[in-house]
């Protein structure tokens, strides 16, 4: 049995490396007040994950040969769980997401009959929690072939429009905003995630789905912040394709940022760190190095690394508007709700839009949660 080693950024399993997004920028979520009282000593849930790092590194494949007996023996449930919980501890390594997605896949699929919203729904599920595996991805797109023979084909493959932004900036409620024109097939961090490295059969995924949904409407929407670092080789593989950028007074956003109930996360810093937990949402954000003082005032270093992503994610969003000005339009969050703003983005995605207030995730993340906005 090979051997598997933490060494911060860096995750060796045997002879392959996998690394952890190096310095960058990372996206965001919704409510107004500092984070408070962070200070001292590491809590034990993250010291706890360390630990179970500790362990792992002898035992890589550990969570998964456990898994596979608890599903032999009837408890793929449990199975599923330990999964989970051990790709929270390290959400770059592939192998173990794939697994996951498998297994969580496993758990339902009977029971959702082919080319149906229920099947397609539950299968993002699956995938929203892990990485993309072979298996699953083509039951995704066996159903949603299915799905797409019952509507009208289009003559000529519709529009791409991708929304992006460093987090907590309106993404969601764009989304909506767009998804008022019927005509439009549009969606919100539609799963698979991509993450800040991205990996192939993350983009690939993507790409596919796209030019099934080009085919079936004028319009076809997907707003995430992690388009980001692919903006350009989507625009290369869809030549009509354009973007719509959010963009956020940077002080609110990261108040916004630090207001989350997530005290004892970040997804803006290097993994196993000894200060904060991972998620499976950490993959998909840059991985700074802890500012210094970061463990007398942990509070105060958290609202420092997401100050430093949104101010990163901004300034990359502008470099690439003033490069392609013609295809990626900025709009200020704080004007979304503007008549003027609203027609701006139904001429440049070439479809009216709703001109009704809507604010979604306003403090929170629920509105995003019902996954309603995923196909």
């Amino acid at each position: 049995m090979s051997g598997w080693r933490s060494n911060r950024s860096t995750i060796r399993r045997g002879s392959d490396v996998i690394r952890a997004p190096s310095h960058s920028a990372a996206p965001a979520h919704d409510s107004d007040q500092p984070l408070a009282g962070q200070t001292g000593r590491a809590p034990l849930s993250v010291r706890l994950r360390e630990a179970l790092l500790r362990v792992a590194a002898f035992y890589w494949d550990g969570p998964v040969t456990l898994a596979r007996l608890l599903r032999r023996i009837g408890l793929k449930r449990v199975g599923v769980r330990l999964l989970s919980l051990a790709f929270d501890v390290n959400p770059w390594d592939a192998a173990l997401g794939a697994a996951l997605c498998n297994m969580s896949y496993e758990l339902g699929e009977s029971a959702c009959p082919p080319g149906t919203m229920a099947r397609a729904t539950f299968i993002m599920r699956a995938l929203a929690r892990s990485y993309p595996s072979e298996r699953v991805s083509a039951a995704y797109f066996a159903n949603l072939e299915a799905m797409l023979d019952q509507r009208e084909r289009r003559g000529e493959p519709g529009t791409l429009v991708l929304g992006l932004g460093a987090g907590r900036v309106g993404s969601t409620t764009l989304t909506s905003i767009v998804a008022a024109n019927k005509a439009v097939i549009a969606t919100h961090e539609n799963p698979p995630f991509v993450w800040w490295q991205p990996h192939r059969r993350q983009i690939e995924f993507h790409k596919r789905r796209f030019h099934l949904l080009l085919h079936h409407a004028p319009v076809v929407f997907d707003a995430a912040y992690w388009w980001l670092n692919v903006l350009e080789e989507f625009f290369a593989e869809f030549p009509s394709s354009k973007a719509i950028g959010l963009v956020r007074d940077i002080d609110a956003t990261v108040r916004s940022f630090a207001s989350l109930p997530a005290a004892h996360e970040c997804g803006h810093v290097e993994p196993h760190n000894g200060l904060w937990n991972q998620t499976r949402w950490s993959a998909t954000h840059p991985a700074y190095a802890p500012p210094p003082g970061a463990r007398a005032d942990r509070g105060a270093a958290k609202q420092a690394l997401i100050r430093r992503y949104v101010a990163e994610y901004n300034q990359r969003l502008a470099t690439l508007a003033a490069g392609t000005p013609e295809r990626l339009l900025l709009v200020a969050t704080e004007e979304l709700d503007s008549a003027t703003t609203r027609r701006k983005i139904g001429e440049f995605i070439g479809l009216p839009v709703s001109e009704s207030v809507i604010r979604l995730n306003v403090g929170s993340t629920a509105d995003a949660l019902h996954h309603s906005e995923w196909f």
